[in-house]
């Protein structure tokens, strides 16, 4: 392939990249959503969505080089790869219906409810009780944190990244591999980079809106709630819209 021919294929990989990822909204919010209810670092939160994003380009490439190792065309990968799609956004969705069901269940054992107390001199009395604090473990916490950045990298390694694929094609089939690793690199690096900045600006933004100031009270642990519904309703925008 000649040089126009190679520059043409990568600026097309780079354009392809940015634009797959923005639009797809499941590489994005779900660490964003996760990060506010768990409260994880900035430094966390790009740590976690860096792993995925390279996880999300490796499987791709896996598949890319088999195919182009095996000669096979792009329309005999597309039944692995809506397969590959479906099992991914089932566990997205899995994943998130799973999480809000469990935060409902946490948000009824931390209602408030009534204790009566008998004491010495025969006066009864009962009082409002909530347990809060007292059935938060921080290591229930952190594995919580551990089984959410995990889900979220097997989401993405089994996410379909159709978008590589045929960009591999090309330079496999006339067995230009510097053109195949560049197109590689391109590629992984600028969807990772776009994962990166989306999920900043989606961090740094919703720290900018004070929530709590629009719950009632009784609705404050609620978050873990809306976030699994905002995670599977991001899995059944994604398939729905073929994004």
């Amino acid at each position: 392939m000649g040089n126009t021919g190679s520059s043409v294929l990568l600026g097309l990989a780079a354009s392809v990249a940015v634009v797959h990822t923005t639009i797809g909204i499941d590489h994005a919010l779900p660490f964003v959503v996760l990060s506010r209810v768990q409260k994880w670092s900035l430094r966390r939160t790009l740590l976690i969505t860096g792993l995925c994003g390279i996880g999300h380009i490796a499987s791709a490439v896996l598949i890319g080089v088999a195919a182009v190792a095996l000669g096979l065309a792009v329309e005999q990968l597309a039944p692995l790869d809506a397969v590959r799609g479906k099992l991914g956004l089932g566990i997205l969705i899995a994943f998130g219906l799973g999480y809000a069901l469990l935060g409902a269940v946490r948000l009824w054992k931390k209602r408030p409810h009534h204790h009566a107390h008998l004491h010495h001199d025969g006066s009864l009395h009962d009082h409002d009780h909530g347990h809060r604090d007292e059935h938060v473990h921080l290591h229930e916490a952190e594995r919580r944190k551990v089984v959410s950045a995990w889900t979220l990298f097997v989401v993405l390694v089994f996410g379909p990244c159709e978008a590589l694929v045929p960009l591999l094609l090309a330079p496999g089939v006339t067995q230009d591999y510097t053109l195949l690793v560049s197109v590689i690199v391109v590629f992984g690096t600028l969807t990772v980079a776009t994962m990166l900045a989306l999920v900043t600006l989606g961090v740094l933004g919703t720290r900018l809106i004070n929530l709590e100031r629009f719950v009632s009270p009784r609705l404050a642990g609620a978050g873990d709630v809306a976030a699994g519904l905002a995670i599977a309703a991001t899995g059944a925008a994604v398939g729905m819209l073929g994004l």
